[in-house]
């Protein structure tokens, strides 16, 4: 038997075995079938991702399979453990493979799916003892802390320490939960608004009225961008302003005077978040004020807090 054959015989007997794992195995992605293989999820890409108004585009080129989300591009081979993020290698968990859900189906390429969801940016839920993941669009505010791989965690976290603990002694913020969301929603520094406008938070120029005291925004300068918002119709793209701080300092200042001052009414919006020093009982305020959207919020940014020690600023 030639290595043509032999290959083929290979391939086919992959195949097989993957139809079986759909069939034993079931699992959904958002409605879209997926294969669970011991502690890995493998999801559909071009079903999943291309045909699901997730404005992701899927490109087959032989064992090769290219997909884009925004200025993301990721390339996975077939049956090989790694993939190109932005040219960048990157291990996989599992190796991606070509396969169909049941006979007669179209052939699509299976890629796993919590990393695929952080090489994105997309929201990812979805645990090795349920049968269901659930993939979602992140917004500007919610960034991945996973998504800055090339910068210095340790840095930027000696950078900001020192303002979120001199923030604290004043305001009663603390540095901890001040540097999580910081962390959380410049990915570590690394977004536009950070970089082009040292917007820490994704402040926006006009926020809850601009109704709080303390501001240490100027009033004037804005940065402009690209963003998501969703209304009746779903998901759309607007062109919006956001304010633009002279230093990150100023980031932080105005953030925590938004928490202290803002309105929803006459009501403040996270009212009594200076009245316990827990940091977890400071985020359940802070989320129940309407500040995220995301349910995972609070556990994602308690997450990060215990990953890098971050309560040794809060002293």
């Amino acid at each position: 038997m030639n290595n043509k054959m032999k290959q083929k015989k290979i391939c086919t007997t992959f195949v097989l075995l993957c139809m079986m794992l759909l069939i034993n195995l079931p699992v959904t992605a958002a409605g879209v079938p997926a294969v669970k293989s011991g502690s890995n999820i493998f999801v559909p890409c071009k079903t999943l991702f291309a045909r699901n108004g997730m404005n992701v585009s899927y490109k087959e080129d032989g064992n090769k399979v290219t997909i884009r989300h925004g200025k993301r591009k990721i390339i996975y081979y077939a049956n090989k453990k790694y993939a190109k993020v932005n040219g960048k290698k990157m291990k996989l968990n599992a190796a991606p493979y070509f396969g169909t859900y049941k006979s007669g189906n179209p052939r699509d390429f299976y890629v796993p799916a919590r990393q695929t969801a952080s090489f994105l940016g997309l929201k990812y839920f979805g645990t090795g003892n349920v049968n269901t993941v659930t993939f979602g669009v992140r917004t500007d505010i919610e960034k991945s802390v996973t998504q800055a791989s090339k910068v210095s965690k340790s840095q930027f976290i000696s950078k900001i320490g020192p303002l979120a603990r001199s923030n604290y002694k004043r305001t009663g913020i603390l540095a901890s939960v001040t540097m999580a969301q910081a962390i959380l929603e410049s990915g570590w520094g690394q977004s536009s608004l950070a970089k082009n406008a040292n917007n820490l938070f994704g402040m926006k120029k006009d926020l809850s009225g601009n109704n709080w005291e303390g501001s240490s925004w100027d009033g004037v300068n804005y940065y402009k961008k690209k963003t998501y918002e969703y209304g009746r119709k779903g998901r759309y793209k607007i062109t919006a302003k956001f304010r633009k701080y002279s230093c990150l300092e100023d980031s932080i200042e105005d953030h925590s005077a938004y928490l202290l001052g803002a309105r929803n009414g006459n009501r403040y919006r996270y009212a009594g978040i200076t009245n316990t020093k827990s940091y977890k009982k400071q985020l359940k305020i802070i989320k129940k004020g309407g500040y995220a959207t995301s349910g995972s919020y609070v556990k994602d940014l308690c997450k990060v807090i215990r990953t890098y020690n971050l309560t040794k600023w809060d002293k």
